[in-house]
């Protein structure tokens, strides 16, 4: 009997060994095990496009209200939202987009709530080791 667990146990520590703890995001054949999302937010006043610092930016997806991840912009108007696994899996570029609160009085255009939304585009993946990243971006120029 103890033999007979001992080979149960063995069995089951190589079938465990060999599949992957997450299937996570799949792109072009690669599993994707972190996404980030490298941007900067630009709006037009006066036509000139200005750097929009302190703006809240927030990831939602499929078109949910709930905000998956959320940042705020540098002086520069940059961000970067970096994805951890379970995050990664729920990623859809058709279906999710970022969502940009713009404070008052940076852009000339007029908003609801002064939030604007954008699509996200990906630029790139990278393999680096055992870390496959795909890296996306918005395009946020508003105005």
């Amino acid at each position: 009997m103890a033999k007979s667990n001992a080979y149960l146990i063995s069995i089951l520590i190589i079938i465990s060994s060999l599949s992957s703890p997450s299937q996570g995001l799949t792109i072009a054949g690669y599993t994707i095990n972190q996404v980030i999302i490298d941007d900067v937010v630009y709006c037009r006043f006066n036509g000139t496009p200005n750097p929009v610092s302190n703006a809240t930016v927030y990831l939602t997806c499929g078109g949910s209200t709930t905000r998956l991840v959320e940042v705020l912009t540098d002086t520069y108007g940059a961000f970067r939202i970096v994805l951890n696994v379970l995050q990664t899996v729920l990623l859809s570029s058709n279906t999710c987009g970022l969502g940009v609160n713009i404070p008052e009085g940076y852009c000339a255009l007029v908003a609801p709530e002064n939030v604007l939304y954008a699509r996200l585009m990906m630029l790139n993946i990278v393999r680096n080791g055992t870390i496959t990243t795909a890296y996306y971006t918005a395009n946020l120029i508003f105005g």
